[in-house]
């Protein structure tokens, strides 16, 4: 049977329980608004019952319990919301990377505008056409020398933006393997800490939380597949390696693809990236010098060719050199820079004269040739249909489409984003009411066990009073 002393044991693992219980209670209200905090639970469980089956136990009502005890301290937390969280926080990055690079290729084109290129196109064919009804003027030569000028310098002014860009990537990119090294390491370690503290019949909650906000960190950066252990441990993978394997993490390294640094193994085997903010910069920097700055060289090559290919027929109003200014754009042979090198030709520059705006049999104050180089303006393209300013509103339009597209998705992603992480934080998410009801709960638990530890004492009082 039970000892005079019993229920004094019950009351106190009652009493230990809810104190224990308020503790978890008062840690949950305490990180209510810290990132990344899952809220915890004190699960109760009863003791062993005093009574166990035996052949000479002795008659009694049967087995009777022992009190109460905190059987775990949990963390709630929903996997799968985590799970589905970092997929598209991911592409939510990869998107936003992408729109980021396109909106700064836009302002760098500044179209439409009186400064964008368009403009300067339009001034340019307009000068050489006041220059085939004037061809003798010294005002109207000096138009045709000035915005040929600008057109060029407008040329490499858009081309060097557009290098200082893909270097500005490059840089970006670095910086993205720094973070990736750093996110790994720590990963790593908190893996060595979790399974070391699980061994130990510990739950590191608190280490945990901490694990899941570096994971969501490095989702934003690259996409990779989450590896559960049975220890505790989460391994991470990338493009089919491990990143990080329990308490190891692998230091990847920036490594020169082409112009391009991308992120690599250490062997140099570039990361195989589909998603994140780091795959996002290399789709949109392939984009980049590979469409828009391909596109305006191929632009500056056929105005080079075109312009120059009609000036060198015509004559100058200067006899005594009529070799000199047969073409009228200069550019050095140097593939893939045509835009960034293109220029008026020095002397045309320093001697408006040497334009050639006469037919070659016509008197110099013939304009035909200048006129013929005015037509070019809707002329096609070599190989083509479309005319110069007609190529360079394709590469507008081109860049529009793609930085829509980009944005339209990003907005999506975030939204889609935003859901996901409400959802979670209902599921795992600090809620001030409710921990202030459990706080009243265990509160009231607590005096109910101390007042029967009370009464256990009158009880006990009472009984050796008799004796006296």
């Amino acid at each position: 049977m039970a000892s005079t002393f019993f229920g004094f044991s019950v009351a106190r693992r009652g009493m230990s329980a809810h104190q224990t219980a308020l503790n978890v209670t008062a840690h949950n209200i305490a990180n209510a608004s810290t990132p990344g905090f899952s809220r915890q639970q004190a699960v109760f469980q009863t003791t062993t019952p005093a009574i166990a089956v035996s052949g000479n136990r002795h008659d009694g009502p049967g087995q009777m319990g022992t009190g109460v005890t905190i059987a775990e301290i949990r963390r709630v937390r929903d996997g799968f919301l985590d799970y589905q969280l970092r997929q598209q926080l991911s592409k939510g990055s990869h998107w936003q990377e992408r729109h980021e690079v396109l909106s700064t290729v836009e302002m760098i084109l500044m179209e439409p505008s009186d400064t964008g290129l368009s403009s300067v196109f339009e001034r340019f064919w307009g000068a050489w056409q006041e220059l085939a009804k004037n061809p003798i003027a010294g005002a109207t030569r000096a138009a045709v020398v000035e915005t040929g000028t600008t057109l060029a310098a407008s040329l490499n002014s858009l081309a060097t933006q557009s290098e200082v860009l893909l270097e500005d990537l490059n840089v970006k990119t670095g910086l993205a393997v720094n973070d990736i090294n750093s996110l790994s390491a720590q990963i790593a370690t908190l893996n060595t800490q979790i399974v070391t503290n699980l061994g130990a019949g510990l739950n590191p909650n608190d280490l945990m939380d901490r694990r899941d906000v570096l994971l969501d960190d490095l989702a934003r950066i690259v996409g990779f597949q989450a590896l559960p252990q049975p220890t505790g441990a989460i391994n991470v993978a990338v493009g089919g390696r491990h990143l990080v394997q329990e308490g190891r993490a692998i230091a990847v390294q920036g490594a020169m693809v082409g112009t391009s640094l991308v992120p690599a193994w250490p062997e140099g085997e570039a990361l195989l990236l589909n998603e994140g903010s780091v795959a996002g910069i290399q789709v949109a920097r392939q984009w980049v010098e590979n469409d828009f700055s391909g596109r305006l060289n191929t632009l500056a090559r056929t105005l080079h060719d075109s312009v120059n290919s009609v000036h060198m027929l015509g004559q100058h109003l200067d006899p005594s050199n009529p070799t000199m200014g047969a073409n009228f754009f200069t550019l050095p042979l140097t593939p893939g820079r045509e835009a960034r090198l293109i220029g008026l030709n020095p002397d045309i520059r320093n001697n408006p004269s040497l334009i050639r705006t006469a037919a070659p049999l016509a008197g110099l104050a013939d304009g035909s040739n200048a006129l013929n180089i005015a037509r070019l303006r809707n002329a096609p393209m070599p190989g083509g249909t479309a005319s110069l300013e007609g190529y360079f509103a394709g590469i507008v339009t081109a860049l529009g489409v793609e930085s829509q597209q980009a944005e339209r998705i990003s907005q999506n992603q975030e939204s889609l984003t935003n859901q996901l992480t409400n959802r979670r934080e209902e599921a795992a998410g600090v809620s001030i009411d409710e921990e202030l009801s459990f706080m009243v709960q265990f509160q009231h638990g607590y005096q109910a066990s101390a007042r029967l530890l009370a009464t256990m004492d009158e009880i006990l009082q009472t009984i050796i009073n008799l004796g006296r």
